[in-house]
């Protein structure tokens, strides 16, 4: 693709001068910022995603704080009613901390604020970072004799990178606590304060200290804040779209061969779009993602996910034992989304709402829609898209089935079930299960059903679990296109007992008519799993066709 002419893309710049200095492209997210400016002694708290500009928003506040009007040049605040006034800045950023022990934290916070006292032609020094904090405030407004602006980003690292150890995360929590009451006592001389983090971590002074700091996560009039909305895409990448499709864009998921303008922005919003922050508003993309896309030659890869690979959060998953069917369209009430509490992260047990709480705080699950009021709302959850939906269950599997990769069987497999060869398919899924080691094969039902679930989900074929008729529940019903699986599953018993259920409940039945008309073969197959420690794999199987 030949950029010559485009406006640079960059992924690794945070700091808003740099960016507008550099003359790359910015998705002008200013009248969010302006709206937070025009409250009086404005105290905010706002969490999201990794890689979702939150850094850049910090930065952005800090250039406008210090009055440099000149970057707002051409966008939403440059041209708004803000006076421009210039506040002391105390921006701390907990990506620049080295935090593998307390000291190590301790001593690089302490650093951070010593610089930035420097800065300001103040030496400062202390060994307790909570008490230099103090210090620095109250300093800066004596010399200025202004009111302070706070600027946190990342608010709650330290925590989050300690979760697999509850013990150090409530050590870090503690330290955080004891630093952030800081805030409380100098709100009288403070202009404006900004937090942002990943998680809202229950039981810290942040929140129960500092009672004017309002929660704008999940506000409707702040959803689109960090990442692009459909309209921001196409105005702000129209050029790069018009460029990738002169060179040729290749469909992934939506069709086969090269994508004209309107078929390329479909396959980007399958990707990468469906992140959303409040019940009603609107979706919005990864902008990690968007510019990867761009910039890897228009190659639809998982960007997103492969910053950050979530191992403490699969292996909880796998402990509880939940699959990719328990997650996506789940349920969660508003007071599981509220906070988080790492004490709940401890001991052999947790809660799975819990789990899946930390899922959503963490990216990898949204919001869907709202689902009841009463007595509380009840949020029904989603994977936001394909790339998260897509990298999600190849986590998970590889998980339940370490130290094995699923990748060699996926194409065996997608090959047999749109062939309509049974016996081949189920061939692949025993081979699976067959190499699986023994010590870490669970002895439910579920464990199988769950494996067989996402393989053919990263198959790209459309299955699901637990389908309800009038009659009961359907293990599973897998369209492969011209054939359709209705699958029972038993656990050391028989194929037959599997398919007489097929058959005794008519589970077929609410599918015959749309399969006929669809041209499709319908297949009932029975299938015994066996978790005798000489089997452990899929003992035998048996299929019926129905007319």
């Amino acid at each position: 693709m030949d950029t010559t002419n485009l406006k640079e893309i960059t992924t690794s710049v945070y700091t808003f001068s740099d960016l507008i200095e550099n003359h790359c492209l910015y998705v002008d997210k200013t009248a969010y910022i302006y709206k937070l400016l025009k409250v009086t002694k404005g105290q905010f708290f706002c969490t999201r995603p990794r890689r979702f500009g939150k850094s850049l928003t910090i930065s952005t506040l800090e250039a406008v704080f210090r009055g440099r009007r000149e970057l707002f040049d051409g966008l939403y605040l440059g041209s708004a009613d803000y006076d421009w006034q210039v506040y002391p800045v105390i921006h701390i950023d907990f990506t620049q901390c080295v935090m593998d022990t307390m000291p190590q934290l301790q001593k690089s916070l302490c650093y951070q604020l010593e610089e930035i006292a420097k800065s300001y032609g103040l030496k400062l020094t202390d060994d307790d970072p909570a008490l230099l904090f103090n210090k620095l405030i109250r300093a800066l407004y004596d010399k200025t004799d202004t009111e302070v602006v706070l600027l946190i980003d990342e608010y709650d690292k330290p925590v989050f990178e300690h979760l697999d150890n509850a013990k150090d995360a409530e050590l870090y929590r503690n330290f955080l606590s004891s630093f952030y009451q800081i805030i409380k006592g100098a709100e009288p001389i403070l202009r404006f304060t900004f937090l942002t983090g990943v998680t809202k971590i229950a039981k810290l002074s942040v929140f129960s200290k500092l009672n004017h700091l309002t929660d704008i996560t999940m506000r409707p009039e702040f959803a689109c804040m960090f990442g692009y909305t459909q309209q921001e895409l196409e105005a702000n990448f129209s050029a790069w779209l018009d460029a990738a499709v002169k060179d040729g864009v290749h469909a992934v998921l939506s069709k086969d061969g090269l994508l004209n303008r309107t078929e390329l922005l479909t396959e980007i919003k399958l990707w990468y779009d469906g992140f959303r922050f409040s019940e009603n508003a609107e979706t919005v993309y990864n902008p990690i993602s968007i510019g990867k896309f761009f910039l890897n030659h228009h190659t639809f890869k998982n960007f997103w996910f492969e910053t950050g690979t979530p191992t403490f959060l699969v292996n909880l998953l796998k402990r509880n034992c939940l699959t990719v069917p328990d997650i996506d369209g789940t349920l969660l009430s508003e007071s599981y989304l509220d906070t988080f509490d790492i004490a709940e992260l401890a001991g052999t047990q947790v809660e799975d709402e819990r789990i899946l709480d930390l899922l959503f705080q963490t990216g990898y699950l949204t919001v869907d829609q709202l689902a009841a009021t009463l007595p509380e709302r009840l949020f029904k959850m989603r994977f936001p898209n394909h790339e998260v939906a897509y990298s999600f269950a190849r986590e998970l599997l590889s998980a339940y089935t370490a130290p094995r990769r699923p990748t060699k069987y996926l194409y065996e497999l997608l090959s047999a079930a749109e062939s309509g060869r049974t016996e081949d398919m189920v061939d692949v899924w025993k081979d699976f299960f067959a190499g699986l080691p023994y010590d870490i094969q669970i002895k439910a039902e579920k464990y199988y059903q769950s494996i067989i679930y996402t393989i053919c989900r990263l198959c790209g074929m459309d299955i699901l679990t637990e389908v309800v008729t009038n009659k009961g529940r359907i293990d599973a019903v897998l369209d492969a296109g011209k054939h359709l699986y209705i699958l029972g599953f038993k656990l050391q018993k028989t194929a037959d007992a599997a398919l007489a259920q097929i058959d005794e409940k008519a589970y077929a039945e609410k599918y015959l008519r749309p399969a006929r008309e669809k041209g499709q073969t319908i297949h009932a197959v029975g299938i015994n799993f066996c978790y005798a420690p000489e089997e452990r794999t899929i003992t035998d199987w048996k299929e019926t066709f129905l007319p």
